[in-house]
């Protein structure tokens, strides 16, 4: 019995040991799922958000820490950039503004995306706002949603995408309300956002023109105005009563926009996301002027370019060693989020910069300009350096003239009508027309690109060494204009050869959805197809 007993007290014992070891087991087991799930949580609530802001048309110097000597004219900008980080050698793949804005969201060149026009394209690969949205993120363009993206459906790129209509999108109040009604939806939603804000100043019309007025833009005063002897004209326009006027009317624009900025940052402070977003501020190219907007001078490409990351980024840290550009904004956004970068893009992440670490091979950039927003082709290659900038016009042939934006505005008109009685503006005019095959600038003593050194026998060395480095990174990077580079020797055949991309841009708008309601061949609403890369 008593056997029996104790066998039994055993058995019911090693039954308990096995039931406690078992319920331990699960315990452990449920608590690694829940500390596993938890700190997966952990992780994506800890992802940061992203706040790209953009100017339209803004100058890389007009920005009070970039250099500007107008007073006081860009306290919001300057205010973000004391925060954070600014590189000094920032630039743009392409000097107009849609073909600029899709390398920010594709990681490609132009001729790379297939997007070097003002047409729709099917792209071949995942934008960054596509791979964000699959990686948990929720995406937002607060104006321009047409620019921003590489066609119209923009909800294959945006959960949340709004167009500002023409005078409200000069309104500083208009911005925060927008702003606001987006974080609304963040909240919502509980994910991590990706949010593009595109400040429609400077562009034209400037404030004070008869345009502006005309659409309602100059109901909305900037918080200050300029005279004209509180500006200066830059160096590569001549001086002229009307041309500083113009100049006076940009900084009364560049100063609103400072005020739109401003308006998103007092949300953004406001707002309970401020310590665990990423904001990052460029222009998209430069001023809607002659020698700027348009051209692969510094004036138009280089752009201000600005990192706050609470935390992460020493207050007031300017980069001046490396060279960045659009085409790193991808992959650097995917890394700072955690996401591996597509291999298949052009640039490279910049995040070893944003943490103050050397990076390699980023002593130059390549830029490049092809078309207009109407149609019509100039293509121009450049491979730009702290020292140089070398420039290849494709379409130049001495007879041909450039056409531009700006050929239609108030400084082009004045130089041309100054041309016929000053033979030096006369020379400055005529080269802005017609340029020619190569050009040469040392824009670290010559930073407006005054004076062309492509003849002059003492530079013969530094231009074979440029123009070696383009034609390496043409044939690396598939450039189509390299047939035209490897001919520029002989104006006939580069003649045919610009030729040939002629009728391609004529056949393109005439027959692909276009971005804008009109082109060379006239109103684009029957244009039904999508350009495939």
């Amino acid at each position: 019995m008593r056997l029996f007993v104790s066998s039994g007290w055993d058995f019911k014992m090693k039954v308990d040991s096995m039931n406690y070891k078992l319920m331990i087991r699960l315990v452990f087991l449920v608590s690694s799922i829940c500390l596993f799930t938890l700190g997966f949580a952990f992780e994506k609530k800890g992802r940061p958000n992203i706040l790209f802001l953009t100017l339209d048309d803004m100058n890389w110097d007009s920005m009070g820490v970039y250099g500007s000597k107008v007073p006081k004219i860009t306290p919001h900008m300057d205010a973000l950039a004391k925060k954070g980080l600014r590189f000094k050698y920032a630039y743009v793949q392409s000097p107009n503004c849609s073909p600029s804005r899709n390398v920010f969201q594709s990681g490609r060149y132009p001729h790379n995306s297939g997007l070097v026009g003002f047409y729709n394209v099917q792209p071949s690969f995942k934008t960054l706002p596509e791979q964000l949205k699959e990686n948990g993120y929720i995406t937002a363009v607060l104006n321009k949603p047409r620019d921003s993206s590489m066609h119209g459906d923009y909800d294959q790129f945006w959960d949340h995408h709004e167009i500002m209509k023409a005078d409200r999108k000069r309104d500083a109040a208009s911005y925060k309300r927008v702003f606001e009604d987006f974080l609304e939806r963040v909240r919502e939603d509980k994910k991590p956002f990706y949010c593009v804000v595109n400040v429609a100043d400077p562009h034209k019309p400037f404030f004070g023109e008869a345009a502006s007025k005309k659409e309602g833009m100059d109901d909305f005063e900037p918080s200050r105005l300029y005279k004209t002897n509180e500006v200066e004209v830059p160096p590569f326009l001549p001086e002229a009563k009307e041309i500083h006027q113009e100049i006076a009317d940009y900084y009364n624009s560049v100063k609103r926009a400072d005020d739109c900025i401003g308006s998103v940052l007092e949300a953004f402070r406001e707002s309970e996301f401020k310590e665990n977003t990423i904001v990052m501020l460029v222009s998209d190219h430069g001023m809607a002027l002659p020698f700027a907007k348009s051209s692969l001078y510094p004036n138009g490409v280089r752009t201000p370019w600005l990192v706050t990351w609470p935390g992460k980024i020493k207050p007031n840290t300017v980069e001046k060693r490396h060279m960045i550009s659009a085409i790193d904004f991808m992959p650097t956004i995917l890394d700072l989020c955690g996401i591996d970068p597509d291999p298949t893009v052009d640039g490279r992440s910049f995040l070893p910069l944003i943490q103050g670490r050397e990076q390699a091979g980023r002593d130059k950039v390549f830029v490049q300009f092809n078309e207009n927003a109407g149609g019509n082709p100039s293509p121009m290659r450049a491979v730009i350096t702290k020292k140089y900038c070398y420039v290849f016009n494709a379409w130049s042939n001495g007879e041909r003239a450039f056409m531009s934006a700006s050929n239609f505005h108030t400084s082009y008109k004045k130089m041309k009508k100054m041309a016929a009685t000053d033979p030096k503006i006369e020379a400055r005019f005529n080269h802005l027309q017609k340029r020619s095959v190569e050009e040469l600038y040392a824009i670290d003593k010559d930073p407006h690109a005054l004076k062309n050194l492509i003849d002059k026998s003492v530079y013969k060395s530094i231009v074979k060494q440029l123009q070696s480095t383009l034609e390496n990174w043409m044939k690396e990077n598939q450039d189509p204009a390299l047939d035209a580079f490897l001919i520029k020797e002989d104006p006939e055949k580069l003649n045919a050869w610009f030729m040939a991309e002629d009728k391609s841009a004529e056949l393109r708008a005439q027959t692909i959805q276009w971005k804008r309601y009109k082109n060379r061949a006239g109103g684009t609403g029957k244009n039904k197809k999508l350009f495939i890369k």
